[in-house]
């Protein structure tokens, strides 16, 4: 009987011991798991034209939509975790290490997203301080935490491979440099194109948000902070619904004899709508702008109610001085002209171009404010200033 009960109980610790190496060898296999997955929040796209994401077992893909605007062609990259294998069919070059943590950007929007995520410490370059609005990154930029690469980044390549960055985003465009990305791709430097300025919806260049949160590995914060400011400007459409009235709106100013009129499906067009404005533009099919003389401008929206967004001018004497004709256009003789530079440092640095970017519905606040007072009563202008 003794030897019997022996035998129970060399079995019931080996039964024990079993189990135990399962759970083990479970834990192991979880935790190589995570290590291999690049993250375990997606997000899905929904309002942008110009950017995919796509999750894969263990890593991303970052498809870019016709990055340099005109050649209609998509480039991908692999979000990889640093030490995970490269899966097959990607070049070097298309091969992006995650999360990323040194950084060089080339516009305010894209520091701005960085910012907004928490990751200001991931920016290691910026064109320079001139365009910079953020006091943050100015004073990272006085220390030498963030270097000055150039408006060029070709004439600057060496100090870019200097930096050690594991990254460098570019604004995509026709007219984009890329004579260095071979060099730097050589070095372990991959180059993408951040196209945001092609969206035509304010919400769609809010959300590229998302690539920098797949960059980052911080998907979760930036659906997040998305998905607050899909809302309130979701809100801010149903209440501009409510309005009364419907005034007329025309934007810009000319330059050397021509004025860029946005097109009726531009973002900003698309805006005025929202904020139930009659736009003139508005049956137009453009996403960008259309070219017009003056005396087109004002055969159209000479009678406009407001005038929005008049290059650098803060004051209705420069605009004046800038062109007497502009007297005679309605909105001027109503003191109805407005600019989105309120938020302006040194005369150069536009906050709108950062900050609204990020938040839209500020944006589409301000002009809710401007065009129907009533239904935001105390809503205080953010990016817009009334002319005097």
């Amino acid at each position: 009987m003794s030897q019997l009960s022996n035998i129970i109980v060399v079995f019931i610790v080996f039964l024990f011991a079993l189990g135990c190496n399962s759970t083990s060898q479970e834990n192991t296999n979880s935790s190589q798991e995570k290590q291999q997955t690049a993250s375990a929040v997606s997000s899905t796209v929904h309002y942008a034209k110009t950017f995919k994401l796509e999750y894969k077992e263990g890593y991303k893909l970052l498809h870019l939509i016709d990055p340099f605007s005109g050649y209609q062609n998509t480039t991908t990259f692999a979000l990889l975790p640093h030490g995970a294998k490269k899966p097959e069919g990607f070049k070097k070059n298309q091969i992006i290490r995650i999360p990323v943590k040194k950084v060089i950007t080339t516009t305010t929007a894209q520091t701005s997203m960085m910012e907004e995520l928490g990751s200001i410490d991931c920016i290691k370059g910026y064109v320079a301080k001139d365009y910079m609005y953020s006091q943050p990154i100015l004073d990272k930029m006085d220390n030498g935490e963030i270097i000055a690469v150039g408006y060029d980044i070709a004439s600057n390549t060496e100090k870019i491979i200097a930096s050690t960055a594991d990254l460098v985003v570019v604004s995509g465009s026709s007219t984009t440099n890329s004579s260095s990305f071979p060099i730097l791709n050589k070095v372990n430097i991959p180059v993408i194109a951040n196209t945001d300025w092609q969206e035509n919806h304010l919400l769609g260049r809010a959300e590229w948000i998302k690539v920098f949160g797949a960059l980052l590995d911080k998907e979760k914060e930036a659906n997040t902070i998305f998905e607050e400011v899909e809302r309130k400007y979701k809100e801010y459409i149903e209440l501009a619904k409510k309005a009364d009235s419907k005034p007329s709106v025309i934007s810009g100013l000319p330059y050397k004899g021509m004025w860029s009129v946005p097109g009726g499906k531009s973002y900003l067009a698309i805006a005025f709508d929202q904020a139930t404005a009659d736009y003139p533009w508005s049956e137009t099919t453009q996403t960008g702008s259309i070219q017009l003389d003056l005396e087109a401008v004002y055969a159209k929206g000479g009678h406009a109610d407001y005038w929005f967004n008049v290059g650098q001018l803060t004051t209705l004497e420069a605009l004046k001085n800038n062109d007497s004709r502009y007297t005679k256009f309605n909105a001027f003789k109503e003191g109805n002209v407005y600019n989105s530079n309120k938020r302006l440092r040194n005369g150069m640095a536009n906050d709108y171009w950062a900050t609204g970017m990020v938040h839209p519905e500020l944006i589409l606040a301000d002009l809710i404010k401007i065009l129907h007072p009533d239904l935001l009563p105390d809503h205080q202008l953010f990016f817009y200033h009334k002319l005097k």
